[in-house]
């Protein structure tokens, strides 16, 4: 199936079908459970062909949509140095910002999540069942999918709550329901690279997809759980297999176009948004809300220019991304109170305007600058540091920054690796990768501390925020109906 005729594919799938299918695979953690008879489109009458499966599979990615709607800018952005959350609008986002969560929040809420894996396990259940309904490849391929789905799905919730259940059966019967309990994270992540690996057997490499599941997709989200792992071998190893599908490059590729319309050579996995379909992108549109619920701090602004000047050119994607003009209407005490009107415009379709919620529009899952930064650190870490530097340079340039001299980091790869960092931040503000490469290379602690004593207090924030000092402050915690629902189930931490 190609990019061209995915469009074509998917229009099979009517609309009320794709909500319904939403709707039937719907899984509170505690309620999915519950569902008797499962309805016939989850038994084997309704895995009968080919549109059956990808009508169940297009279901997940519905739920994707509904988990970022949910809590993406809370579990990402907000609660990393990229931006800082206001107190406006009922939405206590600056609590998130200032490390001050509590178990009522909407984000909190991991059933979104949990959808996904029951769509997913589902399809691994019945998709075996259907040999001689399709062909073996195309049944292989599904199979890849779902498998790839469910590694997504507690990628996810391993990263946000760390300890979770692990529901890795479809509930055909009311005697299987169950109230699990979580389970250590080390044994979630071991289905992670389960499902991968089961996923990276199956795939069909000549597939080639934007809006749902590709090769290219399943060897960036390896490429990303390997660096969680630290296994940089193997984070090289599919990172190689992602360029030797030669589909994803970022030469003659612009920029803004990679979150304005995604379709660029460099994007590899997109969410499409559609107000008429799936209705108001609430990322987007936070991010260009008047009444600032979400603010691109002025450290980020001062951080960029400085970056600037030392490399003695403008950064295009800070011309695309903040609206630096606002930034002469910080006050020093403007933590506490921002200023209106400064915003993200990153998705915008043109150029210094805001996303509106009525606008098509997209976010990034994964891109190839994503993975090529991730090659890079990778290759610092096995001492492969010239190759790193030239993976580095390739978003460098495209960035319209001179390329970086090898030779300025000779014995010196703890620099290396600190700049691979800071263009990470600099390339993928506001997709969601900041606050997780934090909890990745284990700089919470150092970067957020210091931010909040540094930047927060000089502001107006003194005393307003609560330093990270226990590991099980990187987690969220778990929405207070839930608990009420499951009683086998502990809170977070001191939560």
């Amino acid at each position: 199936m190609t990019l061209n005729n995915h469009h074509s594919t998917f229009s099979k799938i009517l609309p009320a079908v794709v909500v319904f299918l939403a709707l039937l695979f719907s899984s509170c953690l505690n309620e999915f459970l519950t569902v008797e008879p499962l309805a016939d489109i989850t038994t084997e009458s309704y895995w009968q062909s080919e549109n059956d499966v990808r009508a169940s599979l297009n279901a997940g990615y519905a739920h994707i949509k509904n988990a970022y709607k949910t809590g993406f800018l809370y579990w990402t952005e907000a609660r990393s140095d990229n931006f800082l959350g206001n107190v406006t609008g009922g939405a206590p986002v600056q609590n998130v910002s200032l490390n001050k969560l509590t178990s009522n929040l909407n984000a909190c809420n991991w059933n979104n999540w949990y959808n996904l894996v029951s769509v997913a396990n589902y399809s691994i259940h019945f998709i075996p069942t259907m040999q001689g309904k399709m062909d073996e490849y195309k049944q292989n391929h599904y199979l890849s999918e779902a498998y790839f789905l469910r590694a997504f799905a507690y990628f996810n919730l391993y990263r946000i709550w760390g300890d979770v259940p692990l529901v890795t059966e479809p509930v055909l019967v009311k005697s299987e329901v169950m109230k699990p309990k979580r389970a250590p994270k080390e044994q979630v992540f071991e289905l992670i690279i389960s499902d991968l690996e089961r996923a990276d057997s199956l795939v069909d490499i000549t597939v080639n997809e934007l809006f749902i599941y590709s090769p290219a997709a399943l060897y960036a989200l390896t490429t990303d759980v390997a660096m969680w792992e630290k296994d940089y071998e193997k984070a090289v190893i599919f990172s190689d297999k992602l360029l030797a599908l030669g589909k994803h490059t970022l030469e003659n590729t612009d920029f803004a176009d990679v979150c304005r319309t995604a379709t660029t050579t460099d994007n590899i996995l997109t969410l499409k948004w559609n107000y008429t379909t799936d209705g108001e992108n609430t990322i987007t549109s936070t991010l260009a809300n008047s009444a600032n619920p979400l603010v691109p701090t002025f450290e980020i602004y001062q951080k960029w220019f400085a970056w600037e000047r030392e490399t003695g050119s403008r950064d295009l994607r800070r011309v695309a991304t903040i609206d630096s003009a606002k930034y002469k209407t910080f006050t020093t005490k403007h933590v506490m109170s921002l200023p209106n009107g400064t915003q993200c415009w990153k998705w915008s379709p043109q150029e210094h305007k805001a996303q509106t919620e009525y606008q098509e529009c997209y976010i990034p899952i994964y891109r190839l600058a994503d993975i090529l930064l991730l090659r890079a650190e990778a290759l610092n870490r096995l001492g492969r540091h010239e190759e790193a530097v030239e993976e580095m340079n390739k978003v460098r340039v495209r960035a319209g920054l001179p390329p970086k001299d090898f030779a300025s980091y000779y014995n010196n790869t703890t620099k290396l690796e600190e700049d691979i960092w800071q263009e990470r931040q600099f390339e993928l503000y506001a997709e969601g990768k900041r606050w997780f490469d934090l909890m990745r290379t284990e700089r919470i602690e150092t970067i957020m501390n210091t931010y909040f004593t540094n930047y927060i207090s000089k502001y107006g924030g003194a005393g307003a925020y609560r330093l990270f000092e226990e590991e099980w402050q990187h987690y969220w915690p778990i929405h207070q109906d839930i608990l009420n629902e499951n009683d086998n189930l502990k809170q977070t931490g001191s939560y």
